[in-house]
């Protein structure tokens, strides 16, 4: 099995679009067309890909924005 840090830039580019492509497939198959989203993956935490469907600047919010409620362990109860 490969990991992360062994797939060339291509290869990275290919997974992190397809996982892409099956999030917004999932998102319309719930009525969400609009959706946005970021999603973040990692064997190393210090070495993290991602792929997104916004803008760069939206990305850093949202994930600030979450990592600060983590930290204070601010869950939202659904």
């Amino acid at each position: 099995m490969k990991q992360l840090e062994n797939m060339t830039e291509v290869e990275l580019r290919d997974l992190c679009n397809n996982m892409g492509s099956g999030l917004l497939e999932i998102a319309h198959d719930h009525g969400l067309d609009k959706l946005h989203f970021a999603l973040l993956i990692f064997n190393d935490p210090k070495i993290a890909q991602y792929v997104c469907n916004c803008r760069r600047r939206d990305v850093i919010l949202a994930m600030r924005e979450c990592a600060d409620r983590l930290e204070a362990r601010e869950d939202v109860e659904r």
